[in-house]
């Protein structure tokens, strides 16, 4: 009896080493690459909206979501932070993707509404943040977006803060065949998303 236990624990134990290091060899070959690439044609596809300058800093990723951080300087040298953040879309069932473009907590509004001219690239987001009373936050379909919403402080009307809206269905054939890639269970899909953070990590440590 004792025999078959050992036999059995064994055979369990060898099939848990095949299954981790196929779930390595998997995030590693299809998961990381996917994810990549789906960042990387989320930029250009957001880009309609918000130009991202080249040379700032890496992005933060997340599975839910990529956030940049860089800073802007206006003509007279007034200098101001940019947020900008974005939703993955890697779970199957998320349908609409949030692209948010903000200032950071307590900076200058005045100065982060001069630079929005170098920053927005849609037409109609742009003159909407810049005449708040005639803003116009339908859906565009040229750009893609649904909606538009605009948040500003009570008093000065100031823009802090734009969101726009995407459907995942409208983002492209490209990004369509790269989500099908992961019509994975969530709980899954975000365990073998983070497996190749773990495992780069604790080989850095």
């Amino acid at each position: 009896m004792k025999r078959i236990i050992i036999i059995f624990l064994s055979l369990v134990i060898v099939f848990l080493i095949i299954l981790a290091v196929a779930a390595v060899i998997f995030s590693f070959a299809v998961i990381k690459p996917t994810t990549e690439k789906i960042n990387q044609k989320l930029v250009e596809k957001f880009d309609k909206v918000v130009h991202v300058p080249i040379g700032i800093q890496p992005p933060n990723y997340s599975f839910d979501q990529t956030s940049f951080f860089w800073e802007m300087e206006t003509i007279e040298k007034e200098v101001t932070g940019i947020k900008f953040k974005y939703d993955t879309g890697f779970s199957k069932n998320q349908e609409k993707l949030k692209v948010v473009l903000e200032m950071p907590e307590g900076s200058d509004s005045s100065i982060f509404n001069k630079v929005l001219p170098a920053i927005i690239t849609d037409n109609q987001s742009l003159s909407s943040v810049q005449d708040i009373e005639k803003a116009n936050l339908s859906a565009n379909e040229k750009t893609g977006y649904s909606q538009i919403k605009i948040s500003t402080l009570p008093d000065s009307k100031q823009t802090t803060k734009v969101s726009w809206e995407f459907e995942k269905r409208n983002l492209g054939e490209d990004l369509s065949g790269l989500y099908s890639k992961l019509n994975y269970p969530k709980p899954l899909l975000k365990f073998l998303y983070g497996l190749p953070h773990l495992i780069l990590s604790l080989l850095s440590a």
